[in-house]
């Protein structure tokens, strides 16, 4: 009887350990196949184009940009027009910049002009209008060549240098990164997307007064510009509380006029399945 007891729990411990050992090559088979298929999806990873790097901040005057914001804290959307201007139309104050954008909030009630100035490949920005202390200057705001694989820091005052404990600043590190899917927006479906990601933390000058961090993804397409963004606050679970995404975007009239000509000049063979009468989209161009 013993014997058999002892016989019929060998037999468990071997079936045990063979369902085991099974068990132990199955998860390795599929820990091989998980990475097999990463490093198949990083082959297959279109490479970035450094040819494009100039393209993903275009301010070609006469462009316009409509955004839809949504901060969800305190349950506001806002229409944003965002126009480049010709730096000849705005005052004198924006003499020795290089570019101009001008937004305004839907039913303009609110405007705010922005000169962009390069300076050591970089992009700066400053604002050029609305009383001298609530102006503010971003420097490094963007690489002029912008890439995957970059990291920078910048900080700035958001409303300007106010005195004392009511003074905000801003530091902000920033990383880049080739976006490998489709960015969707109302706009369209954007492709070859730069994402920069940011950690800034907001700081007061006064001690007692505690900061606050915020991290901030930002896609932008090339010849086109921003498409999206996503603010989110928390330090390891993040939770979105705002964000931005293009609505519409219009080309320059004559950047437009341009490429009309040139690609009117040039053949275009049909493509099954075109619909007769329709232009691309602008994720297309």
């Amino acid at each position: 009887m013993f014997d058999d007891l002892r016989l019929s729990r060998y037999s468990a411990k071997a079936i045990q350990g063979r369902y085991m050992t099974t068990i132990r090559r199955a998860s390795f088979v599929i820990v091989l196949a998980l990475a097999a298929a990463q490093l198949t999806s990083c082959q297959n990873k279109a490479p970035f184009d450094p040819g494009l790097a100039g393209t993903f901040f275009p301010l070609n005057p006469g462009s316009t940009w409509t955004y839809r914001f949504v901060d969800k804290n305190l349950r506001i959307t806002n229409l944003i027009t965002d126009r480049a201007m010709d730096k000849q139309l705005i005052s004198s104050a924006t003499t020795g910049g290089e570019t101009v954008s001008e937004g305004s909030l839907s039913g303009g009630a609110s405007r705010s002009t922005i000169l962009y100035v390069t300076e050591g490949g970089y992009i700066n920005r400053v604002s050029v209008d609305g009383p001298t202390w609530i102006r503010f200057e971003e420097k490094r705001f963007l690489p002029q060549l912008l890439k995957p694989q970059l990291t920078w820091s910048n900080s700035f005052f958001p409303f300007g240098d106010l005195p004392g404990a009511l003074a905000f600043h801003v530091v902000q590190h920033h990383r880049t990164f080739l976006e490998s899917g489709e960015v969707v927006v109302p706009a369209g479906r954007f492709s070859g997307c730069i994402r920069i990601e940011t950690e800034a933390e907001y700081q007061r000058n006064s001690q007692s007064a505690p900061s606050l961090r915020l991290r901030y993804i930002d896609w932008y397409a090339p010849n086109v510009g921003l498409v999206r963004t996503v603010v989110s606050k928390g330090r390891f679970f993040h939770s979105e509380i705002a964000r931005v995404e293009l609505l519409s975007f219009a080309k320059s009239p004559v950047e437009a006029a341009a490429r009309s000509s040139q690609a009117g000049s040039i053949p275009r063979a049909p493509v099954r399945g075109d619909p007769v009468g329709t232009s691309r989209s602008i994720s297309q161009q």
